[in-house]
């Protein structure tokens, strides 16, 4: 098995008003400390092979903070939405990667021992896409099996990944994260983590 991750963190956050991705959590900006969990003395975690981070609103800000070995990647077209966005990632996978791990930079409460539980359980079933079961739902983060890059790479629009776990449902083996429901959309919601 050879997983690559895809880091979307190119929408431009209009709720939050701000620049989300640079939003301080723990002490270090939102996309640092997402991306840190999927990292370890500086190289991937074991079972990532590789990683993307793709950026788009504000991408040449974001792109300074972020660890210079790191693929970023500015999808300039990151305004067409979040599928899209997600389908120009599956063309930057090497052409021997048989999964690809799909995470959100919003996520701030998935934890790495969240992210390797993913990862043991899709070596376990190989075949099958591997979500975080949350409030009744399947999401990201997740894992596609090759069978489903061509899907991914058709994505347009807001249609992301739930789109395709929603029509696949027999194929998913979920994985309980209830962490996995909050995603940093508000100021609001970026102070709960704080108090």
């Amino acid at each position: 098995m050879k997983t690559e991750l895809i880091l979307l963190a190119a929408g431009e956050s209009k709720r939050f008003a701000g620049i989300k991705q640079l939003a301080d959590i723990y002490g270090q900006p939102m996309i640092c400390h997402c991306l840190s969990q999927y990292r370890q003395n500086g190289s991937w975690i074991p079972d990532i092979s590789d990683g993307h981070v793709l950026l788009g609103a504000n991408a040449s800000v974001i792109a300074q903070v972020l660890p210079k070995s790191i693929n970023k990647r500015e999808i300039v077209t990151w305004k067409r939405g979040m599928g899209h966005t997600l389908a120009q990632g599956i063309s930057l996978l090497a052409p021997d990667t048989t999964h690809v791990f799909v995470g959100l930079a919003d996520q701030v409460l998935v934890t790495q021992p969240m992210i390797s539980e993913l990862l043991a359980k899709s070596k376990l079933f190989p075949e099958y896409i591997i979500a975080a079961k949350y409030i009744g739902n399947l999401g990201a983060p997740c894992i596609f099996p090759q069978a489903f890059f061509s899907q991914l790479s058709e994505l347009n629009g807001d249609k992301g990944a739930k789109f395709i776990l929603r029509q696949n449902k027999d194929k998913i083996v979920g994985v309980d994260i209830p962490e996995a429901a909050l995603d940093i959309d508000t100021q609001q919601e970026l102070a709960t983590i704080k108090s």
